[in-house]
């Protein structure tokens, strides 16, 4: 038997869902800033959440899908 496996622990819980969120957001800021921080002057958040950014169609916005992509694998 794993320990702790009849006891609701709600901090484990918290921290699986926390972690992995930060990982993805980590791995996102790292691979945005090394892939289309070298293409555009200026990195903002609007690169992470925005979803027209995604639909412009530039060489900016395939490289932004490319980090999308290389985040949830690496995650």
């Amino acid at each position: 038997m794993f320990y702790g496996a009849m006891v609701w622990d709600p901090w484990l819980i918290i921290s699986q869902i926390v972690c992995p969120q930060c990982l993805y957001y980590l791995m996102l800021g790292i691979f945005m800033s090394v892939l289309v921080g070298a293409r555009v002057s200026c990195l903002s958040l609007v690169y992470f959440f925005d979803l027209s950014i995604l639909t412009d169609l530039t060489a900016s916005s395939w490289l932004a899908i490319a980090v999308f992509l290389l985040s949830s694998i690496a995650g």
